[in-house]
């Protein structure tokens, strides 16, 4: 439960939205923040092929991709374990009067039957899931043969991981604790002060463990202080994760730089889309489902 509440909390784009949640304004606020920072999606996504497709969103939270998959004619269904979440992509269906299906539900127990799906679409979900296995099982028993699942997962050999993370953010987050260091990290930063004042209540609650726990520090360090859980995975280690698919290909994009000044415009340089294949923060996983042999 405590997973829930905080992804009901912090479903993403709720805090670059200024409109009311629920209200047109709002929508168009997140789907524009969304795809401004992180215009790659639209590439893994390729919304327009799946028309006439049965297409899964696991993970939808308040379907800013599911609208899109179903402008393109897809039939869409989104799942989704926060009823908040689960409620606002009801009400943006209804705004736009798309045709598509949203419940409440568990990635580790889908309530479909095997051979359903062309399509299983997760986009940075999975990796917060004690039981990812569990949840990749899953994807591969609703997705017909021949299906595909396409998963984003955090990448472990990604410069955010690497370098920002477990670098710089640990160097930041302890210079928290010098009188005066707040503002001096919010105005090097531009991050908010009040997400800096809860990191530096996580390093009062935990000490030193707070930056020496792996673990821990990646979780508040992704999405958030307060976030369960994060994983991250090299390229062989998301491979082995969907071995129960006939063909695994995966592919990196986002080299997400924005701590660094001038780290926004080179992610649209020709260099940091490069970079952002060889090094970014998000791991694409093209997973399909083996197609019954001829007799």
């Amino acid at each position: 439960m405590k997973a829930v509440e905080y992804w009901t909390s912090n479903q993403p784009g709720f805090k670059f939205a200024q409109a009311r949640p629920g209200t047109p304004e709002f929508f168009a606020e997140v789907q524009e923040h969304r795809y401004a920072l992180e215009p790659h999606i639209r590439e893994m996504a390729r919304f327009e092929l799946w028309a006439g497709k049965d297409v899964l969103d696991v993970g939808c939270g308040i379907a800013t991709d599911g609208v899109q998959f179903a402008r393109a004619g897809a039939r869409y269904v989104g799942v989704d374990a926060s009823p908040t979440a689960v409620e606002l992509a009801h009400r943006r269906f209804a705004l736009e009067d798309l045709e598509g299906s949203i419940i409440e539900g568990s990635a580790t127990a889908l309530p479909f039957e095997e051979n359903t799906f062309d399509l299983v679409w997760s986009h940075g979900v999975i990796h917060h899931i004690e039981d990812t296995e569990a949840a990749a099982a899953e994807f591969h028993r609703v997705l017909r043969p021949g299906g595909v699942a396409i998963v984003m997962l955090y990448h472990r050999r990604s410069f955010n991981y690497a370098l920002t993370i477990m670098g710089l953010r640990r160097m930041l987050a302890a210079s928290l604790l010098v009188p005066g260091g707040t503002a001096a990290v919010s105005k090097l930063t531009g991050e908010d002060r009040d997400v800096l004042d809860e990191h530096r209540q996580l390093l009062r609650t935990y000490g030193l463990r707070y930056l020496s726990d792996r673990q821990l520090f990646l979780s508040n360090n992704t999405d958030g202080p307060g976030n369960p859980l994060s994983k991250v995975y090299s390229r062989d280690e998301a491979a082995h994760l969907f071995r129960r698919f006939s063909l695994v290909r995966t592919e990196v994009r986002h080299l997400n730089a924005r701590l660094y000044p001038g780290g926004r415009r080179l992610e649209r340089t020709r260099l940091g889309r490069a970079l952002g294949r060889r090094a970014g923060w998000h791991l694409y996983v093209h997973a399909v489902k083996q197609r019954p042999r001829r007799a």
